[in-house]
């Protein structure tokens, strides 16, 4: 029969729009782990973020370097600076890392940190020893028939700077990788300033221009802390011959430098992530010109500091920044449309807290 009436077409219209289901956009989850190198099983944090993976497969899991640490005189010696060296304990130590995305269904990355280059401090020293932890993960991880990126998921590539970006959720989400210590190792020496190191804030700059363009939701990873309290932010008193060990304290010159170069270009794009690892602890920070700074950087290594000590850090924070020291745990970070949200697992329950 023939609709004959305007009434009756607009009748038949509206059904069969309402009658539709709603397309929604699924939220897509980022979790967070660093320095989660020091077992040789993975530990009760690992396993809990196993549980989370298994049961969230549209979602990408991030390693924020220092993923493996080298027992010094078998463990009697509980610090150290070397890392990876393809021993049977640094092996396992990835291997408690890389058992837990067995059954995973989304991506893994991995970044590397300062005991991923053995601490050194030069390039050219530095770069093999990171070399060998690159290819023992991207060749492991090849062998794994349920990530959905069994290629390309060491970043930075072969020891560079940086940045390099990868785009997940069909195109929603840009995620830019650098290599915070690769940018420490520069300075290291007075005065020392590459070329190349300059044009790294550039391009740092120009990629998340593009992913604003493109109206993408941003989050840049690495290994170190541009924004923390803690420790690590105490003034260094030795000579600076001494104090080129503490090169990843936060008030060495070179480190100093390297953050002021990347707040300075992050406080040009509000509503920005960066993730870091370095300073064992959870950390939270959500800054009045709306920049977001996360630090899951217990993986495998608690910070364990004094009531008073946390009394201290705790009383130099913001309204809105979190800390927690003396605990495993990681972050996730729901990407929602349009709407963000963060979340923080703690201790060997997995309790689970909501962020501001």
């Amino acid at each position: 029969m023939l609709l004959k009436t305007p009434f009756l077409w607009f009748f038949v219209a509206w059904f069969l729009l309402t009658s539709q289901p709603a397309m929604t956009q699924e939220t897509f989850k980022i979790f967070l782990v660093g320095d989660a190198g020091d077992h040789t099983e993975s530990g009760q944090t690992l396993k809990n973020l196993k549980t989370e993976l298994i049961g969230n497969p549209n979602s990408a899991v991030i390693f924020l370097g220092d993923n493996s640490y080298k027992d010094i005189l078998g463990g009697l010696i509980p610090f150290g600076y070397k890392g990876f060296d393809s021993s049977i304990n640094t092996m396992d130590k990835i291997r408690s890392q890389l058992s837990i995305l067995d059954d995973y269904h989304g991506s893994a990355f991995f970044t590397p940190g300062n005991h991923d280059w053995w601490n050194r401090t030069t390039y050219k020293k530095g770069r093999p020893k990171l070399a060998m932890e690159e290819f023992f993960i991207e060749k492991n991880l090849q062998s794994n028939v349920h990530i959905a990126n069994p290629t390309n998921v060491f970043l930075p590539h072969h020891g560079s700077y940086g940045p390099e970006f990868v785009e997940l959720d069909k195109g929603r989400i840009r995620i830019i990788f650098i290599d915070t210590y690769r940018i420490i190792q520069t300075g290291i020496k007075k005065g020392e300033k590459p070329p190349e190191e300059l044009s790294f804030y550039n391009r740092l700059d120009s990629l998340i221009r593009a992913g604003y363009a493109l109206n993408q939701q941003v989050l840049v990873v690495a290994h170190h802390p541009v924004h923390s309290l803690g420790p690590y932010n105490e003034p260094l008193k030795h000579p600076y011959f001494l104090r080129r060990i503490k090169a990843s304290n936060a008030t060495f010159p070179s480190y100093q430098a390297m953050s002021d170069g990347i707040n300075a270009i992050l406080k040009k794009y509000p509503g920005i992530y960066y993730a870091s690892g370095h300073v064992h602890a959870l950390q939270y920070f959500s800054t009045p010109d709306n920049l977001h700074f996360i630090i899951s950087g217990s993986g495998s290594k608690e910070k364990m500091l004094t009531v008073k000590e946390i009394r201290k850090y705790d009383a130099e924070k913001g309204p809105h920044d979190y800390l927690l020291w003396n605990s495993g745990g990681f972050f996730e970070i729901d990407f929602g449309q349009p709407v963000i949200k963060t979340f923080l697992y703690y201790d060997e329950a997995s309790k689970k807290c909501t962020l501001p």
